[in-house]
């Protein structure tokens, strides 16, 4: 069963005695013997205590995880594809072999190649001979050599592609999607990707930071990123965009995230926290005590069973505190809860004290 709060227990109380009170004046008002006499009626508050504590100043918004690097793995070579030697979820280094290639075609091109290029060398070896005896003109040795050095770039040019058979991945990371199947038509240069390789030891998170925050955001600065389920993660701010976009007023902040243990993922959602400045002594009241109309804050101060309205000068806030600068002392009563029904000198009953 749900029970009632202290203070509406209070409030209900004290509007039956009100209640009474009134009833019996107007009773006694008959009689001619009987004064008529005001009844003042104490409201029932909830108090805290303004005392010294830690706190910061935060700027507070949510990101999505990307990795740093990643690249859409494609081939350089046409080709029925032999084997797939890797899945998702597998580790890859820089240069491993993921995927090769039927490379029947480009062998026996190569093995051609080779077989012309060493009839051009026996010719050349024999005319380099009979030039230097003055037996052929100059004309036909520089013909033969320019023949020879570009047949030799030929076969350079087949080795490659019998080379790029075999695809390999461009960075070392995490095999995120396997998009090629065995047996697959392979296009060469098509934009169509094989892999998707994620590497996840650096992760980023990409804020928009508006623009009146910018002064306050360093590069270095430390940023912290909470995950559900997982303890808090602290990362560094790398990089501000020296320009504003126009239309939103934010520039673009980059954190970066040291993910060496791979605990985290790239996608995942997180809740970015950022810390300019905290105080360890600052003079702190409950954020529900106090009250903002017309841009001044004030709260109601307890004493001697009535209140007084003060105006308060704000500095840092967090989700329960804010700080005051000016206007109250350490110690002061202020009203948290039953403010709606008060004015500058109320009258007030401190049904419960959270000091």
């Amino acid at each position: 069963m749900h029970m009632p709060s202290k203070l509406a227990t209070a409030i209900t109380a004290s509007l039956i005695a009100a209640t009474l009170l009134l009833s019996g004046c107007e009773s006694a008002s008959g009689s001619p013997d009987t004064e008529k006499k005001d009844i003042a009626v104490s409201i029932p508050v909830e108090t805290a205590a303004v005392s010294r504590g830690a706190i910061s100043s935060t700027y507070r918004t949510t990101s999505t995880l990307e990795a740093k690097a990643d690249a859409e793995v494609n081939s350089k070579a046409t080709g029925l594809v032999q084997s797939v030697l890797v899945e998702e979820g597998d580790h890859v280094e820089a240069g491993q072999v993921l995927a090769t290639l039927d490379t029947e075609r480009q062998r026996i091109q190569l093995a051609k190649g080779k077989a012309e290029l060493g009839q051009l060398r026996s010719e050349m070896q024999r005319i380099e001979k009979m030039y230097e005896r003055k037996l052929v003109s100059a004309d036909v040795y520089d013909k033969l050599k320019w023949q020879l050095e570009s047949m030799t770039a030929a076969v350079d040019m087949q080795e490659l592609s019998l080379r790029d058979t075999e695809i390999r991945a461009p960075i070392s990371g995490v095999i995120a999607r396997r998009y090629v199947k065995v047996g697959q038509l392979i296009t060469e240069y098509s934009s169509k990707a094989l892999f998707h390789v994620v590497s996840q030891q650096r992760l980023e998170a990409v804020i928009n930071l508006p623009e009146h925050q910018l002064q306050r955001a360093k590069v270095g600065q430390t940023a912290y990123l909470n995950f559900a389920g997982m303890p808090q993660q602290q990362a560094k701010i790398v990089r501000i965009s020296p320009v504003v976009d126009a239309t939103s007023g934010t520039a673009r902040v980059t954190i970066g995230i040291d993910n060496s243990d791979l605990s985290l993922k790239a996608g995942m959602f997180a809740q970015v926290e950022l810390q300019y400045d905290s105080k360890e002594a600052a003079l702190l009241v409950p954020k529900r005590a106090v009250l903002a109309m017309d841009n001044t804050s004030s709260v109601f101060v307890v004493k001697d069973g009535k209140v007084s309205r003060k105006v308060v000068k704000t500095g840092y806030e967090s989700d329960a505190a804010v700080e005051v600068l000016e206007g109250l002392a350490e110690g002061d009563q202020v009203v948290t809860a039953g403010q709606a029904s008060l004015k500058d000198q109320s009258l007030v009953n401190v049904v419960s004290n959270h000091s």
